[in-house]
Order: structure tokens, then C-alpha cells, then sequence
């Protein structure tokens, strides 16, 4: 949907956003979120039917997205998302506002220490990783978190500034668009527990560890038979015997037919159904000059309960030490 909002409006919620990033969103993320919360009623009516329509019913594209939402004050691109300069801006309010429509934010311990949300931009020396930090090559088609039950229902991308030349593409691919090309073998096969996948390099990077972990044995495609959930990373989930590999490399094959791209300005967000699709990012050139693409992200899950085993004192952050934590699926 494409918002057209005035003057008054704007300020609405820009105040209303600011009385959100007053609270410390890395020392107080529950006010941070009550806050939010209570601002909803800032947005307008149809934006907020909108959101619930889509938590509701889902979307056959696999996602929202929404143009012309203000983005307020824009500092210089970070240089490194560990300085945190996007809790601090206005912008990260109206992202809280939005992401409380549909349910909860929330974070983990091993990626910037849980922040709720974070900045995503390029990071020198990362371009060609399989990580969100990279530019210089294609971000593989995934389920956020794949390796792990606590894995996001949304995931929320908030365009503050697009890169260079305007060539960075966000993909999703849906479950709708992907299962008709799908052998009924391979879904047979992507239903049963024949699959393992790594933990995010991310977090691995954030425990101070280098090997893999896996989270094994997994199943890519679980629920119903017309729109199955989906959990796999092409980057990093493979299938244990070559029965399985060959059903998750169709099901690749499917995702990258399928895709749809969309280019991120400034002012647009993206809310990514995480159970029902894929979603990647074309490559960029990163100049490290201040300008370079920068994306607010969040986590948001329909139920902060299935998670409370792993959130200490019944906070908003998992903490789970993944090299000593039995993976399985």
C-alpha cells in the first residue's frame, strides 16, 4: 500500500514515535514496547487495517509493503550495526509502532547483543559472506533463523536510505507461488525429518565460535498440505542423504523462478511472512562514505510465549548458548 499522508499526520507520528526511543531500547526494551503499544493509535485507520488484514490472512506474495512512511532525521550510514545508531532515531519509534500491530518484538543474545532492532548495513570485509552484512553478493533466499524454533513469525525491513545506485533488491518468494512447481515426491520428501542446517554465521559470530552447529534432523516443510510453513536457508541447511538434497535443491530452483524483487527507498518497509516465505537481496556496491544503504530490522512474533523457556526473567531477549544446546526439528 502506498500511504499519502499530511502534514498533521506526519507530526502525529513523530511524536508519537519519539515518546517510543525516549525509552533505552537496549536497557529497557519492555518500555520501549509498551510505548509503542499505546501509540498505535497514531497511525491511520487504514494502515492499521491493513496490518491486521495481514496477520489474519497472510498475503500471496508472501509479504507487505508499505511506501510513504516518513523516516524523519537521517544521520550518516553506520559504519558497523554494533554502534547501535539506529535505536536512537526517530525512525525506530514508527518502526515499533507498526511491528506492535502484529504482534512482538523481541531479539537474541548472539546477534548484537538482542537488540530489538537493529541496523543493517554493509560492513567492510563482509562483502561476500552469506550474512546480512554483505553487498557484494547475493544474500541465498531464507527463512530468517532457520535453525531454531524461536525463529520470527515477521520480519520488519525499514528502508531509511537505499544504496548507491538504487540496484539492491529484496526477493521473496511465497509458498503459494513455489509449491506448483513442486514434484510430489519433493514435497513428500521436504515433510520428513531428512534435513540439517547450521546456526546463523551471525551467531556464530556473536558466541566468539568458528565450527558449525547444526540443528538436526529438520523438516522443510510442515501444517497444512496447501500452504505448508517452510524452514530452510540455502545458504546453509542441506539435506542428509541425496534423496533429500535433491528435493530442497527442486524447491531452490522453485524459490528462484518464483521470485518477486522489490528495490527499498527510503520511507519503505517490508514486513516479511517468516513461515511462508523466502526472501534474499540482490547485490550492491558499499562505498563506506556515509551513504550507503541502511535498513532498520525486527524480529516480531505472533507469541512471545513460545520462547519463555529460552528469555531470562521473562525479558524480550533469548538467550541460549547454541554450542551447548541439543538442536533438533
Amino acid at each position: 500500500m502506498t500511504l499519502s499522508l499530511s502534514p498533521g499526520e506526519v507530526e502525529q507520528i513523530r511524536l508519537a514515535a519519539l515518546r517510543c526511543v525516549a525509552c533505552d531500547l537496549a536497557g529497557d526494551a519492555d518500555g520501549f514496547v509498551a510505548q509503542a503499544q499505546r501509540n498505535i493509535w497514531a497511525l491511520p485507520d487504514g494502515l492499521v487495517d491493513c496490518l491486521r488484514a495481514f496477520r489474519r490472512y497472510g498475503s500471496p506474495t508472501g509479504g507487505m509493503f508499505i511506501r510513504g512512511l516518513p523516516t524523519f532525521e537521517v544521520p550518516a550510514t553506520p559504519a558497523d550495526p554494533n554502534l547501535a545508531v539506529g535505536t536512537k532515531v526517530t525512525a525506530a519509534g514508527l518502526l515499533g509502532i507498526i511491528a506492535a500491530v502484529i504482534g512482538d518484538q523481541y531479539g537474541f543474545k548472539p546477534e548484537l547483543n538482542g537488540r530489538i532492532i537493529q541496523d543493517i548495513v554493509p560492513v567492510a570485509g563482509f562483502e561476500q559472506t552469506q550474512q546480512s552484512i554483505s553487498s557484494d553478493t547475493d544474500l541465498y533466499t531464507h527463512v530468517e533463523l532457520a535453525f531454531t524454533d524461536d525463529r520470527a513469525d515477521y520480519i520488519a525491513l525499514f528502508c531509511l536510505r537505499a544504496d548507491h545506485e538504487r540496484v539492491a533488491g529484496t526477493t521473496l518468494s511465497p509458498i503459494e507461488a513455489m509449491l506448483p512447481l513442486l514434484s510430489d515426491n519433493a514435497i513428500e520428501v521436504l515433510r520428513e525429518p531428512r534435513f540439517k542446517t547450521t546456526v546463523d554465521r551471525s551467531f556464530l559470530r556473536g558466541m566468539g565460535h568458528d565450527d558449525p552447529i547444526y540443528a538436526s534432523p529438520i523438516r522443510v516443510f510442515t501444517g497444512s498440505a496447501d500452504r505448508p510453513r517452510i524452514r530452510a536457508d540455502f545458504a546453509e541447511t542441506s539435506g542428509t542423504d541425496r534423496g533429500a538434497q535433491a528435493a530442497l535443491d527442486e524447491l531452490r530452483r522453485a524459490a528462484e523462478k518464483m521470485a518477486i524483487m522489490i528495490c527499498l527507498g527510503p520511507g519503505d518497509l517490508l514486513l516479511v511472512d517468516n513461515n511462508h516465505a523466502f526472501h534474499g537481496r540482490t547485490p550492491f556496491r558499499a562505498r563506506w562514505d556515509g551513504a550507503d544503504r541502511w535498513l532498520l530490522r525486527t524480529s516480531i512474533t505472533r507469541d512471545l510465549s513460545r520462547s519463555a523457556a529460552h528469555r531470562p526473567g521473562d525479558g524480550r531477549v533469548i538467550d541460549v548458548n547454541y554450542r551447548d544446546e541439543v538442536l533438533t526439528g
